[in-house]
């Protein structure tokens, strides 16, 4: 298998992972929880201000637009699905912070 392959078939894997375990969980998502995925926005967002990458921006504004409805709504069948959401926002916005091209 080519390395892309093999990248490709690991972030599937994680993804439904993480998939898996969002929609399984059944505590409430509360102050706390916010504040750690807010931190990780934070993060890198000065990641990303050192090192500019073009899809960044994308992520970063939604992984914030997510944050912010997470919020907002109050029902807690709905919080878990902007939960599971969003942990996939941060994962991708890690990424993209982190990559060394660029890209």
């Amino acid at each position: 298998m080519t390395l892309r392959k093999i990248l490709i078939s690991t972030l599937a894997s994680i993804f439904v992972a993480w998939a898996t375990v969002a929609v399984a969980q059944q505590v409430a998502i509360g102050k706390s929880y916010e504040d750690g995925k807010a931190a990780e926005i934070s993060a890198a967002r000065l990641r990303l201000a050192t090192r500019p990458a073009v899809t960044g921006m994308q992520e970063l504004n939604e992984a914030e637009g997510l944050l912010r409805q997470l919020k907002t709504t109050a029902e807690a069948s709905s919080r878990r699905k902007i939960a599971a959401e969003l942990d996939l926002a941060v994962t991708r916005l890690d990424i993209v912070a982190n990559d060394p091209t660029g890209r």
